[in-house]
């Protein structure tokens, strides 16, 4: 009986190392084949310095929201110190990062559920769309990912019958929620979200003090570094990218990318025209597909708890993720409200945890076979299977298809370069300059000079005699746009038109290049 049991053990964590393997592949694979892109740009950057005290100092003042995320480009630093800065090896921190995540998720599940729901676990982390995509960027989310992931692992202590002696968990749980409140500020959300559905849950007074106090304390460095930062009270004054959108178009986004990721549907470059709802109708049967796998896991879940509460467990995990889950999302579309910002699937990173959690719990009915209820958990099943795939044919778009590219300062700047000369300069209009000479153009000239906004920069009186003046009465200006449905070609054909005429035109992802030669009397 003994060998037998050992048997199955070693075939359960044989596939838990296969998926491990897969996970990593996937993570690893073509991790350099796209240019960096403007936002792993602000990376690069905000982690050129040589000091912790330099990179504390450059990342409070700042203008954008990455002042509230210190702690990644410190460890970004030396991670470049050790392994480079080329695009494999500012990637592979996120990169292994994010299969640290699977490894704790499963662990966590292993712990708190048993060894088929950690495995259900696995599989989604590891397939994930969303997940695998975000593991390879040069950007915070991983990273925060992680860290949160861990801070989960050691609070499960809390969610388990154990009547060990839990301090060591509590120390390490408050440390690493101290790091994750470092590392980015919607972990304020993850971690409030789990602080409120604690007490809701469980509502032992004395052991969620015993759990909180310690996190709190340590977190004390965190609250004032944020508290103290410059913009830290009025969030319109730094600059993110303000929603133009209804914020129901911001919550359907942010489900569809967290559960297949933002290369299941239409590319955000199709989404960025007027016909938005064309480009959805021309998508109904991925879109159909998801609608219907996501209402039935939904469904499914609604049965557990129901189940549950009849039961009177009204202590079990799967209440406490989902409380876990809607307190946190409500706060992020709070703050999405509040500070009139896009709410985008990257920004709600930390709703992946309760989602690894709840989702495989669609699955834990066991009833006899011929019931009805056999017939909803196999329905059930089925859907979360289809859920899998669909993420897995996410993931071939993101691969493969150039629609879901995103800046490719890499192609740009090597035409920038091949079509430059003496008689030729180049302005961009909009960019980051960081990437332009990370690629090996240092003679680009920096167009963003002749306006602090964007319609300054191309709608002032004088913009042609100004790009004149830029670059020295050349014969030929090359016009680097980056996001280019920022300005449209006629606009800027006209407002060039005074002293150059536009004589062709080249894109790449994100990237318009415009050559105007100087017009002759």
């Amino acid at each position: 009986m003994i060998r037998i049991q050992n048997q199955k053990w070693s075939r359960y964590y044989l596939s838990i190392f296969i998926v491990i393997i897969l996970g990593a592949f996937l993570r690893f694979f073509m991790l350099a084949n796209q240019s960096l892109w403007y936002d792993e740009g602000l990376s690069l950057t905000n982690s050129d310095v040589s000091t912790f005290q330099e990179s504390l100092s450059r990342v409070r003042h700042i203008g954008n929201s990455d002042r509230f995320q210190p702690l990644y480009f410190i460890v970004l630093f030396w991670w470049r110190q050790v392994f480079g800065e080329s695009e494999f090896a500012l990637r592979s921190l996120s990169a292994v990062l994010g299969i640290g995540s699977t490894i704790v998720i499963f662990f966590t599940a292993l712990r708190i559920y048993g060894k088929k729901h950690a495995l259900w676990s696995l599989l989604i982390m590891t397939f994930s769309s969303f997940c695998v995509i975000y593991s390879q960027e040069a950007r915070i989310y991983a990273f925060a990912t992680f860290i949160a992931s861990l801070q989960l692992y050691f609070f499960s202590k809390v969610l388990v019958k154990n009547k060990d002696n839990q301090s060591t968990s509590i120390w390490l749980f408050s440390i690493f929620t101290a790091l994750g409140l470092f590392s980015n500020i919607t972990m304020w959300f993850l971690t409030t979200a789990l602080c409120l559905s604690h007490i809701a849950i469980y509502r032992n007074f004395k052991q969620w003090l015993q759990w909180w106090l310690p996190a709190v304390f340590l977190s004390l460095p965190s609250i004032i570094y944020h508290l103290t930062l410059p913009g830290a009270t009025d969030p319109e004054t730094i600059k993110i990218a303000r929603s133009g959108l209804p914020i129901i178009q911001n919550i359907l986004f942010v489900l569809d990318g967290l559960l297949v990721g933002t290369t299941y549907g239409p590319s955000m470059e199709q989404l960025r025209g007027n016909d938005k709802v064309q480009v959805m109708l021309n998508y109904w049967p991925q879109m159909l597909l998801l609608l219907i796998v996501g209402t039935v896991i939904f469904l499914a879940l609604v049965r557990v708890l129901l189940i549950h509460k009849k039961k009177s467990r009204g202590q079990h995990p799967d209440y406490f993720f989902t409380s876990v889950f809607v307190i946190a999302f409500l706060l992020g579309l709070l703050l999405a409200i509040v500070a009139k910002t896009n709410w985008v699937p990257r920004h709600s990173y930390y709703l992946w945890l309760p989602l690894a959690m709840l989702i495989p719990s669609a699955l834990s009915q066991r009833p006899s076979n011929g019931s009805k209820r056999y017939g909803v958990s196999q329905l059930a099943k089925i859907a979360v299977i289809s859920l899998i795939v669909l993420n897995i044919y996410s993931l071939s778009n993101y691969y493969f298809d150039k629609n879901y590219e995103k800046d490719d300062y890499r192609s740009a700047v090597q035409y920038i370069i091949k079509n430059r000369s003496s008689s030729t300069k180049s302005v961009f209009l909009y960019g980051n300059p960081r990437l332009f000479t990370y690629y090996g153009d240092n003679l680009s000239l920096d167009g963003r000079k002749l306006g602090d906004q964007l319609v300054n920069r191309i709608k002032n009186e004088n913009f042609a005699g100004d790009i004149q003046k830029l670059t020295n009465n050349v014969d030929t200006v090359l016009l680097v746009v980056n996001r280019d449905y920022l300005f449209s070609k006629e606009l800027i054909e006209k407002q060039m038109s005074d002293l150059y005429k536009l004589d062709s035109e080249v894109s790449f992802a994100y990237f318009k290049i415009y050559r105007f030669p100087r017009k002759r009397n």
